[in-house]
């Protein structure tokens, strides 16, 4: 009976982890969203690129888990819009990877200063100088929530479709079609 009730306890154990495991990644699916799509930049990115990237990638993962929402739907938004638009980009991959990190990093930075800022205007208000703290409080509050949830995510998939639609599609890669138009082969 004590092997019984020990392997019972072992399958407990195991289902219990699993679960906890499961509902921790679903309370941080955007996460690991923007993980996965940061990963996907960097496992084709050339060395020189590699370490911007792991930063970009970390402060991104960062302020996916401090920031209250709709900060981490965004990055993770951003970082698999970028993932897959390096995929398609035919002609300068590498650049555009590098603008889609920059953009990522830019976003990630802005909240998580406008997180820190909110932290210490928090305890600024004492006295009779609270309204006039509470004022600006409010003001940057508005600016950043425009900035956050509409002008820089704009921007980012504004940058990322002008990247796509400079150039009309192509069978093939530039240098595979300047291969092939040299050596008098169809692309």
């Amino acid at each position: 009976m004590d092997v019984l009730e020990a392997l019972r306890t072992v399958v407990i154990w195991t289902v219990n982890g699993a679960l906890a495991a499961a509902f921790a990644a679903a309370d941080h699916a955007f996460a690991l969203a923007a993980l996965g799509g940061m990963a996907f930049l960097l496992g084709r990115a050339p060395s020189a690129q590699r370490p911007f990237l792991l930063s970009a990638g970390g402060l991104a993962v960062l302020a996916a888990l401090l920031i209250p929402p709709p900060v981490p739907a965004v990055l993770a938004a951003e970082a698999l819009a970028g993932a897959m638009a390096v995929r398609i980009e035919r002609f300068n991959p590498d650049a555009l990877r590098w603008r889609a990190a920059a953009g990522i990093a830019l976003y990630a930075l802005a909240a998580l200063g406008y997180r820190a800022y909110a932290a210490y205007a928090g305890s600024l208000a004492v006295g009779e100088a609270a309204s006039v703290a509470e004022q600006g409080r409010a003001f940057l509050e508005t600016a950043a929530a425009w900035g956050l949830w509409l002008v820089l995510p704009l921007a980012y998939f504004g940058m990322l479709a002008q990247a796509l639609l400079a150039h009309p599609p192509v069978p093939a890669r530039p240098e595979e079609i300047l291969l092939a138009v040299r050596s008098r082969k169809r692309p």
